[in-house]
């Protein structure tokens, strides 16, 4: 059976990158995004023109049926080795303007859509599996356009550094990948693919040597990482 790697909003940018790096490395992708199935389509597809392996999987991670059935779909093909947890809801807004549905909207995507794609998936990932959750500069450092998603990307570290301590035992690497650029700027093309070469670096890691750690991609070419204290 193949060893699979599930990337979220993977159908372009970041995620498609990030897709592309890991089946150069040898893994089956799972393409996922939310609701265009032509984009993911056209990512696995350029992944399999390249001799890579790579299907599409559609999923809104903000609905838990559609999540449990993605895996499903996921272990139909292979065993779920590695998941790269990177969709994120990222409007811009002044935090005068932020809605309860608003708060609501960004968290469901960003940080509780991670929890229940890593609550389906440790089954097949342990022992022996990757998390690998994308942060961002929102979340290090805080932006005052996106106070609702600094406050779940700044959730999802906390939830990086919790889980590492909580699976470390069951032989599962739990780490972060935090590009030091905002990820709707023009600066971001010079630095997809250090970053995903630090997701793949990460999706081949033993947790006996490193967990719990946020490696931060700045667009200079430096690559700085952050262990916890334990």
């Amino acid at each position: 059976m193949a060893d699979i790697a599930l990337v979220t909003g993977a159908g372009s940018g970041l995620g498609a990158v990030i897709a592309e790096r890991l089946a150069r490395e040898g893994l089956t992708v799972a393409v996922n995004t939310r609701a265009h199935t032509e984009e993911a389509d056209a990512v696995a597809a350029a992944i399999r023109a390249g001799g890579g392996s790579a299907f599409a999987v559609t999923a809104n991670v903000t609905d838990p049926s559609a999540v449990r059935r993605m895996f499903e779909t996921v272990a139909a093909h292979g065993t779920l080795r590695v998941l790269v947890n990177n969709a994120a809801y990222r409007p811009r807004q002044r935090v005068q303007a932020i809605t309860e549905d608003d708060w609501h909207q960004v968290r469901s995507v960003t940080l509780d859509g991670a929890f229940r794609c890593i609550r389906c998936a440790l089954p097949a990932l342990i022992p022996g599996g990757r998390i690998i959750n994308i942060l961002g500069r929102n979340a290090l450092a805080g932006d005052p356009e996106r106070v609702h998603l600094s406050a779940a990307k700044h959730g999802l570290l906390g939830l990086t550094l919790a889980l590492a301590k909580a699976l470390r035992d069951d032989g599962v690497a739990v780490n972060a990948v935090s590009p030091g650029v905002d990820t709707d700027g023009p600066e971001l093309d010079r630095c997809r693919a250090e970053i995903a070469s630090q997701v793949a670096r990460l999706a081949f890691v033993d947790a006996k040597e490193l967990t719990g750690t946020v490696v931060r991609v700045d667009c200079d070419g430096s690559v700085v990482s952050v262990p916890t204290a334990w």
